[in-house]
């Protein structure tokens, strides 16, 4: 059965969320982004115009008071574009990096740190004009639309009434010295950005509220949802079931390799057997390297008798030591005496052996 809009009731789980940022989608308003560097680049502006302004029209009086006294190559030419060229960067090279780093921070503190690969992959989808057609008719071309429209009509009107209010100003524009004119011309932009800033600022706060209501809205998960993604994380029953066999048997085959190492084997004698390993250097108590029941225990009495290590039976020990103490654990303090006893008739039977082959030896 087909989900629809409606039955998407539960907020998006971690996963969902780490998938839409991989793809590059998340919450963001780019009036936020805008409204936040022109008010960047407006207050530098205020703050190094006087010094752009000197420097760019001690530029002017240089270079062409004289133009007038010289003669002009290709390569005085080259020299003045190359030094106006620089001239201007000089005065709005400032404005230029405040514009690029309040872009990067603005958009970071709003989407956090981000690489999104997926996004930069083609997609021949964006490019069916269906497509485009939908997103224009839904929620969020109709938002786009009214912000279009909101800008148009607030910021012409401002400009309009920003001008018609300083058309004075602007007719002695000709009869003033060029510092004076500088002035004029800041001092009605200033009033004009500062109206503009403070009505983008209401709108770039209202989309960013719209944004990520939109974006929570269209990562919403049905319950279905939730539970095949549960399900996908924990992976399939058959599949666990598959794991948990393969790492039962590796955890046997390196257990059956341990027994090689042992010290004692301590049996039921048919029932139950236990591997122990003591080294007084690497642990406080003898260690279970080995432990079986009915056939395994079989096999780790078959191994100890190939690899020649002791087997002992001792049923109640044997039985203790099988349900108390997990495989590469050591034993509790309450089972200190009875293994000491066991490993102190191992140890005598290990040297009255070596004592038979060195006395043998020595015969011969």
């Amino acid at each position: 059965m087909a989900m629809g809009a409606d039955d998407k009731t539960e907020s998006a789980t971690p996963k969902r969320r780490g998938d839409e940022r991989k793809k590059g989608r998340v919450p963001k308003s780019t009036e936020l982004t805008g409204v936040l560097v022109l008010m960047g680049v407006f207050i530098v502006l205020r703050a190094i115009v006087g010094a752009a302004g000197q420097i760019t029209s001690s530029y002017f009086i240089q270079t062409f008071s004289h133009l007038d006294q010289i003669q002009l190559n290709t390569m005085d030419v080259m020299k003045i574009g190359a030094t106006a060229f620089l001239t201007i960067f000089r005065a709005v090279g400032p404005l230029m990096a405040t514009a690029m780093v309040l872009g990067i921070c603005v958009n970071i503190a709003q989407t956090g740190p981000m690489i999104a690969g997926e996004a930069l992959q083609p997609n021949f989808k964006r490019l069916n004009p269906i497509n485009g057609l939908k997103k224009f008719v839904s929620p969020q071309g109709f938002v786009e639309l009214f912000k279009s429209i909101y800008k148009l009509t607030i910021i012409g009107y401002i400009a309009y009434t920003t001008i018609r209010g300083s058309f004075g100003q602007l007719m002695i524009l000709s009869r003033v010295d060029l510092f004076q004119s500088i002035s004029i011309i800041s001092g009605i932009a200033t009033r004009m950005t500062t109206r503009i800033v403070g009505t983008m600022l209401i709108l770039a706060a209202l989309d960013y509220a719209f944004q990520r209501y939109s974006y929570e809205k269209s990562i919403k998960m049905s319950k279905h949802d939730v539970k095949e993604e549960h399900k996908q994380s924990e992976g399939s029953p058959l599949l666990k079931s598959r794991v948990r066999a393969r790492q039962r048997q590796l955890a046997k085959q390196r257990m059956m390799e341990d027994v090689p190492t042992a010290d004692v084997v301590i049996t039921n004698p048919t029932h139950f057997a236990v591997a122990l390993r003591y080294s007084a250097e690497k642990s406080s108590a003898p260690i279970v390297v080995a432990k079986g029941q009915d056939l395994m225990a079989l096999k780790i009495r078959e191994l100890a008798q190939l690899n020649d290590v002791p087997i002992v039976e001792n049923p109640p020990l044997a039985r203790a030591l099988y349900k108390q103490v997990d495989i590469g654990r050591e034993i509790p303090g309450d089972m200190y005496e009875a293994v000491a006893e066991v490993l102190a008739f191992v140890y005598q039977i290990n040297q009255k052996r070596k004592d038979r082959m060195g006395f043998s030896m020595a015969g011969r």
